[in-house]
């Protein structure tokens, strides 16, 4: 018994040292900007890309890009194959700065059969067409143009959806995804940028009717260091993560 005792006693000793601690995790060995998360980064190219366009009008949207793909919050690239990308487009017609409808409602999108696509008209208010990247020759890729019926002001998302809504998908298809050089219990959310003029700064009254009647105070824009100088308000989701492209049919 005192032998038992002893033991105790020394096991007892050890563990408080730390002497038989798991071993902590590694830290990262770079800096993560924006929630600490990896973002791999979706470049969204619109062409032409202005501000101004005519009914008749066609905008041709595409995202290419290696599958080294670079991750904006560790600002260095990352090879990710078979990433399970999740993303979907949005449009929104505006009357004026409170009068909306569904934008792809009275225009045409044109997309090629090889793009898996399914629609699902109640989400988000104006519905949400997702779309499967096509991963080929280590690129992803993925194609569309949209035809101008409809004269008015437009506000155009481009958004990897699966990392927005945490829950079972998320938890199945991102959380078991590794790849080399990924920080230990970090998370991963895509997020996706337009190439070019966004003009974000001509469509802040869309923009902030969007945020405070339709999203409950959730967007901001990076443009904006202190919320207190921002439309926005506290908004912790920036547009331009989003793929916010702004525009006008005349």
């Amino acid at each position: 018994m005192k032998t038992l005792f002893i033991f105790l006693l020394t096991v007892s000793v050890f563990s408080s040292c730390g002497l038989f601690e798991r071993e902590e995790s590694k830290p990262c060995p770079y800096i993560l900007r924006y929630n600490q998360q990896h973002s791999p980064l979706i470049p969204v190219t619109i062409s032409p890309n202005q501000l101004y366009y005519q009914v008749g009008d066609t905008i041709h949207i595409s995202a290419i890009f290696e599958d080294s793909v670079y991750d904006y919050n560790a600002e260095r690239k990352f090879l990710l194959k078979n990433f399970p990308f999740d993303h979907g487009v949005k449009l929104w017609r505006f009357e004026n700065d409170s009068t909306w409808e569904r934008g792809f409602a009275v225009n045409e999108l044109l997309i090629d059969t090889i793009y898996v696509q399914r629609w699902d008209g109640g989400a988000d208010k104006v519905g949400i067409l997702y779309l499967d990247f096509v991963e080929k020759d280590n690129f992803y890729r993925c194609e569309m143009k949209l035809v101008l019926k409809k004269k008015g002001r437009y506000i155009f998302h481009f958004e990897d959806v699966i990392s927005r809504y945490p829950g079972e998908l998320y938890d199945e298809r991102i959380l078991p995804y590794t790849f080399e050089g990924k920080c230990e219990n970090r998370s991963i959310k895509p997020i996706a940028m337009i190439q070019g003029d966004d003009h974000l700064d001509d469509f802040v009254p869309e923009l902030v009717y969007m945020d405070k009647r339709l999203f409950y105070d959730t967007y901001g824009s990076i443009d904006y260091k202190d919320y207190f100088n921002s439309p926005y308000g506290t908004g912790s989701k920036a547009w331009e993560f989003i793929g916010t492209y702004g525009f006008e049919v005349r």
